[in-house]
């Protein structure tokens, strides 16, 4: 029997437990309202590195918008992405880790949307199983590798986290997050596969209350993202401030189908319903505190607002773009990492010419105003207009040109860069745990069965996996005590003090 008739049988038997259970049954319908979809046509693009064991990646390289896949996501989409990718690289150089054993991984684009994020995990699970006749497998792939997933780094947003957790468990791969912070996501009984490299939101809306508390504001008004990610975080941060003697005002919501007209009202209630309440906490996602200051600026209400504001904003430049006076003083939470050197110079030494990236040529589109022409579509959206591409030059090709040419002195290294580097360590440290347990001989001697143990690392039980990977990474070799920082509009940082 070959490796992958081995690894198919192993999860074939773990499929017939579950055919009959009522997750199941809604993930069938799910991919079967998602199949005849119109959300996305043709073959879906994926980065991949080749190797022997392959991990799986999502995250949110394109917003959500209009359509399903809007603008492309510097930030948190593409710096992730190749922090994935060079980490991948980092580890596949290191004879100490893994020896013998190439490290691979498949990235998706979850564009920041729950369902279509559901749709990217699915192609995580083996394909042979069927429900209502339709094929777990039926999308078309860019790769013709067909091997198990053992395990996934991601994703970012806590609603999309919490759905594709469901499917990871139901089939045991195990799942590492490196942004996701819904307090949600702590109860083991729901998500026992479920890890992170970040903290919950619980001390996050901590560090909100203390700070609010610090500064004396005794009456403040909140407005958060209904989700998972705004609710379970606000309802964190009500009950720290319920402790510290802080009273809420208003208690508005901005919900996923809110235009200017909602917007408009919610900032109505707090400008005269709520008038005294001139310091607002935010539980926010980026694009919806984009919305909420738009609101803000229509209003004319210049430093009018003391914004406290979760990590939904942090660092990211996209809320305060056109609306630096409605943000100024602004203090913002983002969790305390520190840049990791080497990827610096391996994201800013990029050229055009990237080819495991499959999106990076459209974020060189759009960061230098030019096209490549193959890749025009009639329009693209913006963080703040949509421009037509056939008013665009053509992109230079010239092989020198890098992205420090165009944004090296002002490169900032995106604020959850190094937990996606921690999470794709924490599954390489795992596996090489489960090496020295599983594999016998040396890699070095040419008699060792690296087939066999290639084998025998696909087929070890994903919960027991798990279990290893959290005992040998978590508390062992990593530690994940967490520094909050908070951020002023100009992003001096300023340490709050270790909460985790």
């Amino acid at each position: 029997m070959t490796t992958r008739q081995s690894v198919k049988q192993n999860w074939s038997a773990h499929f017939s437990g579950f055919l009959l259970s009522p997750f199941f049954l809604i993930l069938c319908l799910t991919w079967f309202e998602l199949s005849n979809g119109s959300k996305s046509t043709g073959k879906q693009l994926i980065a991949e590195v080749p190797g022997d064991i392959m991990l799986g990646g999502l995250f949110p390289v394109h917003t959500s918008g209009a359509t399903m896949c809007n603008a492309i996501n510097p930030e948190r989409g593409i710096q992730r992405v190749e922090a994935m990718l060079f980490t991948i690289d980092e580890i596949n150089n290191k004879s100490e880790l893994l020896p013998g054993i190439r490290l691979g991984a498949t990235i998706r684009d979850t564009c920041s949307a729950s369902n279509f994020g559901l749709e990217q995990a699915l192609q995580f699970v083996q394909s042979g199983s069927k429900c209502d006749n339709v094929n777990w497998a039926q999308q078309p792939q860019q790769s013709s590798s067909n091997v198990v997933t053992r395990g996934v780094v991601g994703s970012s947003y806590s609603s999309v986290t919490i759905l594709v957790a469901n499917l990871f468990r139901l089939f045991s791969i195990p799942q590492i997050s490196y942004a996701s912070t819904s307090a949600v996501l702590s109860d083991k009984r729901a998500f026992p596969l479920f890890a992170r490299t970040v903290p919950s939101d619980v001390v996050q809306a901590r560090a909100m209350a203390s700070l609010v508390s610090a500064h004396n504001w005794t009456y403040v008004s909140t407005v958060r993202s209904a989700g998972d990610y705004g609710d379970s975080g606000m309802d964190a941060f009500w009950k720290e401030a319920d402790k510290l003697g802080v009273c809420i005002a208003a208690r508005e919501v901005i919900r996923p189908n809110y235009g200017t007209d909602e917007l408009d009202a919610i900032v109505h209630v707090l400008r005269h319903d709520f008038a005294k309440a001139r310091v607002v906490v935010l539980f926010t996602g980026m694009d919806h505190t984009k919305l909420l200051l738009d609101a803000v600026r229509r209003a004319g209400l210049t430093d009018h607002f003391v914004w406290i504001a979760s990590d939904g904003w942090g660092r990211e430049n996209l809320p305060v773009s056109n609306n630096s006076r409605v943000a100024n003083g602004a203090l913002t939470i983002e969790i305390q990492s520190k840049p990791v050197a080497a990827f610096t110079d391996h994201y800013l030494n990029l050229g055009y010419d990237n080819p495991r990236n499959p999106w990076f040529k459209e974020y060189w589109e759009d960061l230098f105003g030019c096209t490549f022409g193959n890749s025009v579509r009639g329009k693209r959206a913006t963080t703040d207009k949509v421009k037509m591409i056939t008013a665009l030059v053509p992109c230079s090709r010239d092989p020198k040109l890098r992205l420090r040419d165009k944004i090296g002195p002002d490169f900032k290294q995106e604020a959850k860069i190094q937990f996606v580097y921690d999470a794709v360590y924490a599954f390489a440290s795992g596996l090489h745990m489960l090496q020295r347990q599983l594999c016998l001989g040396s890699p070095h001697s040419p008699n060792w069965d690296k087939y066999g143990c290639v084998a025998k690392l696909l087929n070890y039980s994903g919960v027991d996996f798990y279990k290893l990977m959290i005992k040998a990474n978590f508390t062992r070799e990593y530690n994940f005590k967490t520094n909050f920082i908070v951020l002023t509009q100009k992003y001096k940082h300023v340490s709050y003090g270790q909460l985790w």
